[in-house]
């Protein structure tokens, strides 16, 4: 299991490993009741900086835990399902480390590229078995992709992919006018019209945040394209010290399963981050002027920002839950509508159950199919506005 305590002064990456830790073991067991055969590939697999023998703290070390412990599982249920894990690393000595733990894992197939991961790609897409399920996890350590050579990867019809947009340096990037830069972002995020936008907020004073919506909007736009993805959601992990965003992980799929379970997945990893970076500023702040007890208190004083932004989250999906419900005559099945509220806001799909059985006391919302006892709408019931 993930463990701060192997974190000391990257905290930023123990956040990113609690929500890939959460979303692969739900992942990995969901999609195994299904498949018979489910593949993890990581292009860039390192390690790095790992603090501990064994990988707990890796990307790679966390998802063949995932697949240990689902294939476990089903075995103890009377289902054989195959794992395997293609690790791909170009750094000849993390790879030298990286070749050498298939012996920790024998019930799973572990096959390790030394190679730069674009390179290794077709050969990858040719090992992966037609019947298997595959998930892809992009981490690389900068920024500069041509969004349109990872098509063949981000098509293939059984997969699900998260990419870790480097954010940081990208909207840095994004403001240069050197032509090599303006042609790298370009091919990193094709579509979306970004750039002027960007003019367009600038223009009317654009914050950092306002920038980072316009940038990971359109690169999720360009994934959506090219993939034929029907959900792409992101979660964005901040640096320790400084309400900034790092980078921010972005998640594409096509099943309304999987934007259900992200988001489940990412409200714990950021109330994980809510506490680590406190965690991490009151420890600054004891290192910096040696007042542990006077931060400790006006840290507790202060506003909780995650709550206030979960609120607002809630307000705004209940605007898009009612904007995408038709009005009467018209109906929208339930299951159609759900999804795409919470690929838009970081709720939980509880809580949309829960605006949607308001909504329909307070008028709002009508369900001609809403059978006695049923306290939340089912997936079929049909939904409209009066």
């Amino acid at each position: 299991m993930v463990a701060i305590d192997n974190y000391q002064g990257r905290e930023q990456a123990y956040v990113k490993h609690v929500f890939l830790e959460r979303y692969l073991e739900r992942l990995v067991h969901k999609t195994a009741s299904k498949y018979d055969h489910i593949v993890y590939i990581d292009g860039f697999a390192g390690p790095w900086q790992s603090a501990n023998e064994d990988f707990q703290d890796t990307s790679f070390g966390i998802a063949l835990n995932a697949l240990r412990q689902a294939k476990a599982t089903w075995r103890a249920a009377g289902r054989n399902v195959k794992m395997s894990a293609y690790l791909v690393e170009q750094e000849p000595a993390a790879y030298a480390r990286l070749a050498g733990i298939a012996g920790g894992y024998p019930n799973i197939e572990i096959k390790t590229y030394s190679s730069d991961f674009q390179k290794a790609l077709p050969v990858i897409l040719r090992d992966i078995p037609l019947d298997a399920f595959a998930f892809f996890f992009i981490d690389p350590k900068g920024w500069r992709f041509r969004l349109h050579d990872l098509a063949n990867m981000l098509q293939l019809s059984r997969s699900e992919v998260i990419f870790n947009f480097m954010f940081d340096f990208i909207n840095r990037a994004a403001s240069m006018k050197e032509t090599a830069v303006e042609q790298g972002v370009d091919e990193l995020i094709p579509y979306g019209n970004w750039r002027k936008k960007l003019v367009e907020a600038e223009q009317q004073g654009a914050t950092s945040e306002d920038r980072k919506s316009i940038l990971v909007e359109a690169f999720g736009q360009s994934l959506a394209k090219i993939g034929s993805y029907e959900f792409v959601a992101e979660t964005t992990v901040l640096r320790p010290l400084s309400d900034r965003a790092l980078y921010c992980l972005c998640y594409a799929t096509r099943h309304p399963k999987g934007i259900e379970v992200f988001r489940d997945c990412q409200l714990k990893a950021l109330q994980e981050q809510a506490k680590t970076r406190a965690a991490t500023k009151i420890r600054h702040a004891e290192t910096v002027s040696g007042q542990r007890e006077i931060f400790e208190s006006l840290h507790e004083m202060a506003p909780n920002e995650l709550e206030q932004n979960l609120a607002a989250a809630k307000v705004a999906a209940e605007k898009t839950l009612l904007d995408l419900c038709p009005v009467a005559p018209d109906t929208a099945r339930y299951a159609e509508v759900w999804p795409r509220v919470l690929a838009k806001h970081v709720v939980r799909l509880p809580d949309i159950n829960q605006m949607a059985s308001r909504l329909r006391k307070e008028g709002k919302l009508h369900f001609p199919d809403w059978e006695d006892g049923k306290r939340v709408p089912q997936a079929t019931y049909r939904m409209q506005k009066p």
